[in-house]
């Protein structure tokens, strides 16, 4: 599977941070020091170049960086990048909650790229031979569970090529369907292993 090297979110962030600064300098421009009046009571303005906020290059090139910065530290991690639905993220009881409806609803999740994590689980059904691999998610309780099939991207020999039954796996792959013998099944195609 293919994971985009750019990083809308990040450019979104900048531009929204860049346009707040330009904001609060626009609107420091026409700021009034009302704190000394005249002997008559009327407000005097005493903008000082000291006493005015200075927007020089040098401190716009510093607010500039640390915008960036944080934008980096919030950005998503490029394993996340082009993923639509991220179930690392969630509360097992949110992860379980969605794979219910990705297994109930699935016409809502076809053709997008979903990344989860759980146990690695293998079975070979006993009619047509067919070996099947699936990723194992659990409830908060550890006592329901939901799996999610999936086929990995390329050429693979099971067991060479797979994990251990009940291994942690992390897969991202493009939710689909299938119909066999007459039923619909889901499964995650295209699926790469990844790091947690």
């Amino acid at each position: 599977m293919r994971l985009f090297k750019l990083k809308p979110v990040q450019k979104t962030l900048t531009i929204f941070l860049i346009m707040m600064l330009g904001c609060m300098f626009f609107a420091g421009c026409g700021v009034e020091d009302t704190d000394s009046a005249s002997d008559d009571g009327t407000a005097q303005s005493e903008a000082t170049d000291e006493g005015s906020t200075d927007y020089s290059d040098d401190s716009l090139d510093e607010l500039l960086e640390k915008a960036d910065q944080a934008v980096k530290e919030n950005a998503p991690s490029e394993d996340t990048v082009g993923v639509d639905v991220d179930l690392t993220d969630m509360s097992s009881t949110m992860v379980y909650s969605e794979v219910y409806n990705m297994v109930n609803t699935p016409e809502d999740y076809v053709g997008k790229v979903i990344k989860l994590d759980g146990l690695f689980a293998t079975t070979v059904d006993e009619n047509n031979g067919n070996r099947y691999f699936a990723c194992i998610v659990q409830d908060a309780t550890a006592c329901c569970s939901q799996g999610i099939e999936f086929v990995l991207k390329g050429d693979h020999t099971y067991p060479d090529d797979y994990p251990e039954v009940e291994e942690e796996i992390v897969l991202v792959g493009t939710f689909d369907t299938y119909y066999e013998d007459d039923y619909m099944y889901c499964t995650l195609r295209d699926a790469e292993m990844i790091e947690g």
